[in-house]
């Protein structure tokens, strides 16, 4: 266990980060989709202009930005 006072101890922001990281590495390698993880995040679809299949690239993005979005509200619960 880390000891909270450490400079090694991460901020509450910082473990969210890391245990997520951590499970979409444990899905691209169990196989998963970036489609498949944003959908186990509740991130909606990104939208093209013309509706054309969405890239991988376009998936990650779109996870980070929802992503990024979330985080502030987290920690106005805290």
């Amino acid at each position: 266990m880390v000891d909270p006072e450490s400079p090694d101890a991460l901020s509450g922001g910082d473990q969210a980060d890391d245990l997520l990281t951590r499970a979409v590495a444990e899905a691209l390698v169990a196989g998963m989709s970036w489609a498949q993880i944003a959908a186990q995040l509740g991130v909606p679809p990104p939208t093209g202009p013309d509706h054309a299949a969405v890239t991988d690239q376009e998936w990650q993005e779109t996870i980070v930005t929802q992503e990024n979005a979330r985080a502030p509200r987290l920690n106005d619960q805290t």
